[in-house]
């Protein structure tokens, strides 16, 4: 059973990275801030679980926010933004997101080891962070640790657990699995800490239909001619398939809110 203070950071660990910041330098050396687009399901799931603040000064952090694709939905529900990231691109995002018109706060070039903002926020988001790294329940504690009383957690991760997503990232791409760790991607034990930890869960669930993707481009001929196949079994798939399931939905994610402890 997990045991976690909730006004107290948790303690300093050795943390272990599946995904060494060479390759992030790598993935975003051409990438320019961006919002994402309004088919995405990542953003579609926020928008339908976070409300618009409506003038209210409220904060909202990101942690891995390059190249802000989420954090900039926060800044159009009226957040001020914040975030933490180890990128060299990281300080053309504050002027970025100021010139879209959203409230900006501090951003931090720092690793979440070292992070100890003194102060707590409304929202504390991550999207695709916690499965890097192997003693992932430590920096799920870490992101918790931020969160204001009444606040809320938004944590979202790719699935790569369920059979078919394991089957697909396992066979035809490899070299991205590798930078996983799989027991990050089960809701369930995400449930056992946020349970003990005054949080109660609002939302939790694998979503985005029928999908997959694949980074790996050094495939056989043969992976090669498969996958296109299975891309093109998308849609009818998806019209099929019950919408979300464990089994073969590419996301999984849960949002909680921090109990008011005097309550």
């Amino acid at each position: 059973m997990y045991k976690h203070n909730q006004f107290v950071l948790v303690e300093e660990v050795a943390m272990t990275n599946l995904a060494v910041q060479e390759h992030w330098n790598q993935v975003y050396r051409d990438v320019e801030p961006q919002i994402a687009q309004k088919i995405d399901p990542v953003r579609a799931w926020i928008e339908a679980n976070i409300p618009n603040i409506d003038g209210k000064n409220k904060t909202c952090i990101e942690i891995g926010c390059y190249p802000g694709r989420y954090l900039s939905v926060f800044g159009e529900l009226g957040y001020e933004l914040f975030g933490i990231d180890l990128t060299d691109k990281l300080g053309i995002l504050p002027t970025w997101l100021r010139e879209k018109g959203y409230k900006v706060g501090s951003f931090w070039k720092m690793g979440i080891q070292d992070f100890d903002p003194k102060q707590k926020f409304d929202v504390v988001a991550s999207f695709g962070f916690i499965e890097h790294f192997t003693n992932w329940d430590k920096i799920l504690m870490k992101h918790m640790s931020f969160v204001k009383e009444n606040g809320y957690l938004i944590l979202e991760v790719p699935n790569f657990l369920g059979a078919f997503q394991h089957w697909v990232h396992a066979n035809f791409d490899r070299a991205n699995y590798e930078r996983h760790c799989l027991s990050a991607m089960d809701i369930e034990r995400w449930r056992e800490i946020l349970d003990v930890s005054q949080f109660d869960i609002i939302y939790e669930k694998y979503f985005g239909g029928f999908d997959f993707w694949t980074v790996d481009r050094n495939l056989t001929l043969i992976k090669k001619l498969f996958i296109k196949i299975l891309k093109k079994l998308r849609r009818p798939l998806n019209i099929i398939l019950p919408k979300d399931r464990k089994m073969y939905s590419p996301f999984c994610g849960v949002i909680a809110r921090r109990r008011n402890e005097n309550a």
